[in-house]
């Protein structure tokens, strides 16, 4: 029996989804002796991890469970994600903590924020709804602000009060990370460059220290 490669790979990318994928490195701040990431680094912002650029590609979608969980920081959603990698893409080389966006899908979100300098953590697709209390703790609706590239908010009006808390509305493109199942080698067949497995977590537990 013989297996193309090509015919693989040219069926995994018919069926694939687009995706932003950020190779990681380690950060060369961390502690020789303790392995902690330095917390005022500006490079990796204490997490220990440098991410590249993004660079768009494609990969098949082979599985998807997503659920509910509750811990000490709340309710969140633990999600994994299992992708079929073909060898003529460039997630083909994927690692440990490699950072995938979802480039064709959206969830939606709703989180609190302080007015000030603050950014969101992730790609917005929209915005539906932004709203506060007054002092009076009555509901105030606000306008739907512009997003920058990193994540920075700005109304042309109808912004929400220096230092107020307030809650903002949207969907957002899913992010994934790589960990703990690494990338895996199907059996070769002659030596042959088959698809690999990846099993990826939602970034937001990589946010809350996993």
């Amino acid at each position: 029996m013989r297996f193309s490669v090509n015919k693989f790979n040219r069926l995994l990318n018919n069926l694939g989804q687009a995706l932003l994928w950020q190779r990681a490195y380690d950060c060369p701040c961390a502690d020789p002796d303790s392995g902690a990431a330095r917390y005022d680094c500006p490079q990796c912002h204490h997490t220990g991890i440098i991410w590249t650029d993004a660079v768009m590609t494609r990969a098949a979608l082979a599985g998807q469970k997503v659920q509910r969980a509750w811990t000490q920081f709340g309710l969140y959603e633990n999600g994994d994600v299992v992708l079929t990698l073909p060898s003529d893409s460039a997630l083909y080389a994927m690692g440990e903590f490699d950072r995938v966006i979802f480039n064709d899908s959206s969830v939606p979100f709703s989180i609190k924020l302080i007015r000030g300098d603050e950014a969101l953590p992730f790609v917005v697709v929209k915005f539906d709804r932004v709203f506060w209390l007054d002092e009076n703790d009555q509901i105030i609706e606000g306008e739907i602000p512009d997003v920058s590239d990193d994540g920075r908010l700005s109304w042309a009006t109808s912004e929400p009060p220096l230092n107020t808390q307030y809650s903002i509305t949207g969907r957002k493109r899913p992010e994934y990370f790589c960990w703990g199942d690494f990338p895996q080698d199907r059996a070769h067949h002659g030596g042959a460059a088959l698809p690999r497995r990846v099993v990826l977590r939602f970034f937001e537990l990589f946010r809350r220290g996993l």
